[in-house]
């Protein structure tokens, strides 16, 4: 009798028990799971027509540069036996109309022959043999064409571009109409954007709202569920698309409305709604019932557990009225008593554990949060400058696809010695997540900032740890990007990471294995980036 379950289970068999359970079964294991299964194929099923649209248009895409591209005429343009070709064939008012938004013949090294480009901001059409000018515009998409025909076999490619701007890109050998008779002479490329007229057409084919956002680095963000229900009348529909340069993602985003969930949910919650009435009487009782035998005590138990976090400290002297109790609460009371000094003990040595990383023992991502935080707050009240140092290992997924994850664990590891010894007390070394270590150095000069990346770079060299598939070196190699933030001008945290994390990417952009800077002056105005 004294038994709290006994208690609960005679009490709700009494007034509402089988009634209840019913109801919960009916909504959460039927109702609802149908509704959102049927929501679900539609979702699928509206995305599908929108893949298919853009898949399309990148097909299409792919055929007409296949078609530039074993044109005999466009053959011999690039052997040099045709030079009025480019402005015999091309125009603005072509590009307006098939919607391009630059094509370039190059060389087979990626050398620009001849480029042209619409660029529908400006409303200018420019043609060059090099990316200055009147084409300095259209530099960063050329660099990223260069560097995927490096490793393009001799055939049509047709892929996507997530930086400069989400764009459709088709690569494909220029290559006589009859293909057997003589070899590829270079590379045509061409572009066309995802902007707001892609985004028009494709809700003009099928219907649906997209947008495109790039994902510069997906290893650092949590990948969105396919399907989020942002409200009860409309949902957010998101498809990651791979995409140029490295490992970059498009987010492809189509807002649905939800009418037939939004109809059926409201015509079953209404016949629930008769249902409800009918129980109230017997959940008014029960809720009386688990006042007088579960809530009160429990709650005096929660009171008791606040006190001891309010408190910071730890106590075995429980509300006498719990420990006395004969039932599960009070035996649930007499266990806590006992945890509550273990949970004391455990405490200080878990402490410690939570700031170092498992793999390379380094500092983790949660203290190198709180520390620069700590620091740029010192900084500012001290006046002085504090420099971020952002390092990732160059091609380490190639490495492990070379070597195994083994080997790529243990490369991992003796990188991360070598970047704790070089750094020592000057600062603290941590791991940011994969292969990328972020270096926080305070109280330094931008020379001092500097000569640290290099440091930590030729030490890195210096383990001559072999890493025959990279294109930069036959031994692994870092790239690193380094910003400050100075006295007067100070950063915030995610401002400090990222002007270090655009740095890095500079320096990769200019091949690897170098350093990359990136200060900010008291001028310095977001807008001029």
């Amino acid at each position: 009798m004294h038994s709290l379950r006994f208690r609960f289970f005679l009490s709700l068999v009494l007034v509402a028990c089988v009634a209840l359970l019913a109801l919960w079964g009916i909504a959460h294991f039927l109702v609802y799971p149908d509704l959102l299964e049927r929501e679900d194929d539609y979702v699928a099923r509206e995305m599908g027509r929108v893949e298919s649209a853009w898949q399309n248009d990148l097909n299409r895409l792919g055929g007409e540069t296949r078609d530039w591209a074993s044109w005999d005429d466009a053959y011999e343009f690039m052997q040099g036996r045709r030079p009025g070709f480019a402005e015999k064939n091309f125009s603005q008012e072509m590009f307006e109309d098939m919607e391009h938004l630059m094509m370039v013949f190059m060389r087979p090294d990626g050398t620009p022959v001849w480029m042209a480009g619409y660029n529908r901001d400006t409303d200018q059409y420019g043609t060059c043999h090099s990316a200055t000018e009147r084409c300095r515009w259209m530099s960063p998409t050329l660099t990223v064409i260069q560097e995927h025909v490096r490793h393009q076999a001799p055939e049509l490619d047709k892929w996507l571009l997530s930086v400069p701007a989400p764009a459709m890109i088709a690569t494909s050998p220029i290559v006589p109409t009859e293909r057997g008779k003589a070899p590829p002479l270079g590379w045509l490329a061409v572009v066309r954007s995802m902007d707001r007229d892609w985004f028009e057409s494709t809700r003009d084919q099928t219907g649906v709202d997209v947008s495109i956002d790039p994902i510069l680095h997906p290893d650092l963000v949590v990948k969105p569920p396919p399907v989020i229900r942002i409200s009860d009348d409309q949902l957010l529909a998101i498809r990651w698309l791979d995409a140029a340069p490295g490992d970059n993602k498009l987010s492809l985003q189509a807002t649905l409305p939800r009418r037939d969930f939004v109809a059926n949910a409201a015509s079953f919650d209404f016949a629930m709604l008769w249902t409800i009435g009918v129980l109230f009487a017997a959940v008014v009782v029960i809720l009386g019932l688990l006042e007088l035998i579960v809530l009160a005590p429990t709650r005096r138990l929660a009171h008791f557990t606040r006190e001891q976090r309010r408190e910071d400290s730890f106590s075995d002297s429980l509300p006498v009225s719990l420990i006395a109790r004969r039932d599960e609460l009070g035996s649930l009371a007499r266990e806590f008593q006992h945890l509550l000094m273990h949970q004391k003990a455990r405490t200080d040595s878990l402490e410690q554990l939570s700031h170092r990383d498992h793999l390379t023992g380094l500092l983790n991502r949660r203290y190198l949060d709180e520390y620069l935080v700590q620091s740029l707050t010192n900084a500012h009240q001290n006046h002085h400058a504090v420099g971020l140092i952002i390092i990732d290992i160059d091609y380490f997924k190639t490495y492990n696809d070379c070597y195994g994850h083994p080997e790529g664990d243990h490369c991992l590891t003796r990188v991360a010695r070598i970047l704790d010894r070089v750094v020592d007390d000057q600062g603290i070394v941590a791991r940011a997540g994969g292969e990328e270590f972020i270096v926080v150095l305070p109280d330094v000069t931008r020379k001092r900032t500097w000569r640290m990346a290099e440091q930590l770079r030729l030490a890195v060299a210096g383990l001559a740890l072999q890493h025959e598939p990279s294109p930069v070196a036959d031994h692994v190699t870092i790239s690193a990007g380094m910003a400050i933030s100075l006295p007067q001008a100070p950063c915030q945290p995610a401002e400090l990471m990222r002007l270090a994390d655009e740095s890095l990417y500079r320096a990769k952009q200019a091949g690897r294995n170098q350093v990359g800077a990136r200060i900010r002056e008291p001028w310095y105005q977001p807008q001029t980036l």
